[in-house]
């Protein structure tokens, strides 16, 4: 086959889920004899980057997205008709079998490139999150600002979110919580999720010493070590775990590692300070794969303190795949990835106390997790690429059948 992938970022220059999910699978792909092209923007201050290169065996083709402020009146307006613009270009050059969007912004700019052609690949969407949901989060946080876009934002955003519901011939989530909270946003379209989680790459694996990976980080040697990777943000209730752990650190009983960034860095380094623990807690900034595997390798226990809308949790997958057991919330599909195997690993969102009673019971061995090799063993026979890429490959075949079908009939 041959696919068109259309995301946000490229990941390999801007790190993050959506971006991760969309190249793993355009990656995975290529590796099982498909054609792949992707497409996605950079953000930039000027609008002077637009090239195609190869990347893992991926026809890449970037472009740059200027950067707006929040106010201002082109904020979606231009990125549509820049990503419809890159996708028209490719897809007159090249024959596609299906393209495969992965946001509002991407479908309603592929829509835009297609409209008119007498005939068109097959349409499969990825919803990530439902975006209501996700915006109404996002906004909640950014005052008389976030006010204003709930009001007038939130019925926009649902009507867009619907049309490419509509549109798609297949629509594509990772979790059962996300299908089911897709169907109290959208409830006259139940039943059009198909639900294919994402995948742990093949080649990852404990293949290094906890020792040796934390004398490379140059980490405590003997030191209990917890750690996380998240975007800094109110949502993911990074605050609570500083809160939950801070008293386990101070007593010298544990240290924690955070990695990543984002708007509320400060504002935890302040609560970090205040706790007097800036020797035992410490921000790492944005992390390279490298550095991150090296992480998930010399710690020995991951955080996951989410407060709201957790749709898969692929950092929890990741850890679990290097024998790293997951201590996190029982918000949105986090007890879907962890609950079968780490059943007694989960609690309460925005709660620090019960979050700490559960780190100190696993200190102190009272909270024991299976080994390491059966924590791998379940990831590798529940999420391998293998067996996840089959179920896309199958999604893509329906599509292809469903549009052939259509076409027959007199249904373009």
């Amino acid at each position: 086959m041959k696919i068109l992938v259309v995301a946000d970022r490229f990941f390999p220059n801007a790190p993050g889920g959506l971006a991760r999910v969309a190249w793993d699978v355009a990656k995975a792909l290529v590796r099982r004899g498909h054609t792949v092209h992707l497409v996605a923007a950079e953000l930039t201050s000027d609008a002077v980057l637009d090239f195609a290169t190869m990347v893992d065996g991926v026809h890449v083709h970037l472009f740059s997205r200027p950067v707006f402020s929040a106010w201002h009146p082109r904020r979606m307006g231009v990125p549509v008709a820049l990503f419809a613009r890159t996708v028209g270009n490719v897809l007159a050059q090249e024959q596609f079998d299906a393209i495969h969007f992965h946001s509002i912004y991407t479908g309603m700019a592929v829509l835009r490139a297609i409209r008119g052609r007498v005939s068109r690949p097959g349409l499969v969407y990825t919803i990530h999150s439902p975006v209501a949901q996700e915006q109404r989060v996002n906004w909640s946080r950014q005052g008389f600002l976030g006010v204003v876009n709930n009001i007038i934002g939130l019925p926009l955003v649902r009507r867009l979110e619907r049309k490419l519901i509509l549109s798609a011939d297949a629509t594509h989530v990772l979790s059962h919580f996300s299908a089911d909270e897709l169907a109290k946003e959208h409830p006259r379209l139940t039943g059009r999720y198909r639900v294919i989680p994402h995948f742990v790459y093949h080649d990852w694996g404990r293949h290094l010493p906890q020792q040796d990976a934390r004398a490379r980080l140059g980490w405590p040697l003997h030191a209990k070590t917890l750690f996380t990777v998240r975007r800094l943000a109110y949502r993911y209730g990074i605050d609570d775990a500083i809160a939950a752990v801070a008293p386990l650190a101070a007593a010298g009983r544990c240290v924690l590692r955070i990695a990543g960034d984002g708007p509320d860095r400060q504002q935890l380094q302040r609560i970090i300070d205040g706790h007097g623990c800036s020797d035992t807690i410490t921000l790492m900034g944005q992390v390279t794969d490298e550095t991150l595997q090296l992480a998930y390798r010399a710690a020995n226990l991951f955080l996951l303190p989410t407060r709201q809308l957790e749709c898969f949790g692929l950092i929890s997958l990741e850890a679990m795949s290097l024998g790293l057991p997951v201590l996190g919330t029982s918000v949105g599909a986090i007890p879907e990835v962890i609950r079968p195997i780490l059943p007694e690993f989960l609690t309460p969102p925005g709660n620090p106390t019960a979050f700490r009673d559960k780190v100190e019971a696993y200190l102190d061995g009272r909270l024991e997790p299976p080994s390491e090799e059966v924590i791998v063993r379940y990831v590798q026979d529940t999420y391998s690429e293998l067996s996840i890429m089959a179920r896309y490959e199958k999604m893509y075949e329906d599509v292809l059948t469903a549009r052939a079908g259509n076409i027959a009939g007199g249904r373009a």
